[in-house]
Parts: structure tokens; sequence; C-alpha cells
């Protein structure tokens, strides 16, 4: 029984993976002049498409791995490899358009995250941020049931505290092999989720303003973002 629940869990981990893909580039505006950020970019096979669907000429990244950034460098980002903990390497004002895809997660500091986030966006510019949420349904059941929700990993080692998890007993990565280009993630777990409204509430202290916000993962997702898989929020 928990064997087909975690293959059910991971049946709908894809689709809403993919759905949230789709909601990212759909908040992005063509502007060919545009200067772009991806924060924590991974191997750049994300960055690529953003800079696709904006058209701008170039796009730079940032993370703290080395071999993933020489994978994102390959497919031509502007690399720098960055503690996202401390401040980045761009002077203030100098990005149009900062994408942070399934990285804000991970990070400790969130107010060094948004008030570099806000520092580094021109006047006018504007940020699209996606995460998981803890919220979601599959994590409302989890905590029902007395297990770990999904989201949170609580040791490095191995995935623990919820048999349900298609990941139960392995070693904690959020990226697969195949997706990161072959590199370990480990050093890197889950430390903060978010609900839709947490999210929000954060960027909006440091001063943004919400413009949009998506859900992927259930059936009309579009109508109960709150509860989804995915949460994409568009900021400026």
């Amino acid at each position: 029984m928990i064997e087909m629940l975690s293959h059910f869990f991971q049946t709908l981990w894809t689709k809403a993976y993919r759905q949230n893909d789709a909601n990212i580039l759909s908040l992005l505006e063509p502007n060919p002049k545009a200067v772009v950020l991806d924060v924590g970019c991974g191997d750049g096979q994300k960055s690529q498409k953003f800079k696709e669907k904006i058209g701008c000429s170039k796009i730079f990244g940032i993370d703290g791995v080395s071999q993933r950034l020489l994978n994102a460098k390959e497919r031509d980002v502007e690399i720098k490899k960055t503690d996202l903990e401390h401040k980045w390497p761009f002077p203030n004002q100098f990005f149009d358009v900062i994408i942070s895809n399934q990285v804000i997660e991970h990070i400790h500091d969130l107010d060094n995250f948004i008030s570099e986030t806000k520092r580094v966006l021109k006047p006018g510019g504007y940020a699209v941020i996606s995460t998981e949420n803890l919220s979601s349904w599959h994590n409302i059941f989890a905590l029902l049931l007395g297990y770990q929700d999904f989201s949170h990993h609580l040791i490095k080692k191995s995935h623990v505290g919820n048999p349900l998890s298609p990941h139960y007993g392995q070693k904690t990565v959020s990226w697969s092999a195949a997706g990161n280009s072959g590199t370990d993630d480990t050093a890197f777990p889950h430390v903060k989720i978010m609900t839709l409204r947490s999210l929000i509430s954060i960027f909006e202290v440091y001063g943004f303003k919400t413009r949009k916000y998506l859900g992927s993962g259930y059936f009309l997702s579009s109508l109960d973002p709150f509860h989804t898989h995915f949460i994409t929020v568009k900021f400026n």
C-alpha cells in the first residue's frame, strides 16, 4: 500500500513540476534588452529556457556548486560562483529580471536573500520566485497521518520521517543526477518551506509588491493555488 502511494505521489510531483516550469515561463515578459539573473542557476538548463522566452542576448547565473556552473557555462550562461547566503557579486540596480526556481527553500538567511534581490533589481524590474508549498495537499495529508511533510529535508544522510516519500531511505538530494548534469546536491537540503501567503509576506516586508501568483499540481490549481504542490510569485 505504501509503495503504491509513493508511486502515486511521484507521478503527481512530475506533472506538477512540468506545470510549474510552464507557470514560470508564462510570467516572463519578452524584452531583448533585459539584463537577467538566474539565482541558483544549477547547470543552466532552465536558464536557457528563460533566456529564450525573454529574448535577451545573455543571461547571468549564480550558484554555489562549481560543477554546475561549468555545465551552465557550456550552455552560454554568464556564470559567477556565489554563496547565496552572503552578498551577491553585482552592483546595485543591475538587473531588469531576476528568476529563482526551487532555490529559496535551501536558504537559511531569507533576509539576506530577499534584500539582495531588492538591491540588485532595477526600479521597474521584476522578480519571479518559485518554490515548494508547505500547505500543499500532499503535505497536509502526510501531517494528518503523523508523518513528516514531503518538502523538508531533516538530515543530509537520508530521507527520513515519511515512508510515503518516493525518496524515503535514500540519500538526501533535491535534484536528480539526470536533471542536474550528474552533480550531487546533498550539501543543500531543503531547510525552509513556506506557504503561498508567507512567501508573499516576506517579500512585501522588504518593499516588494505582488503582481501575480500561480500554483501547479492538483486539479483546478488555478482556482486554489494555496494548496498546490509548487507556488510561483511575480514581484516588483
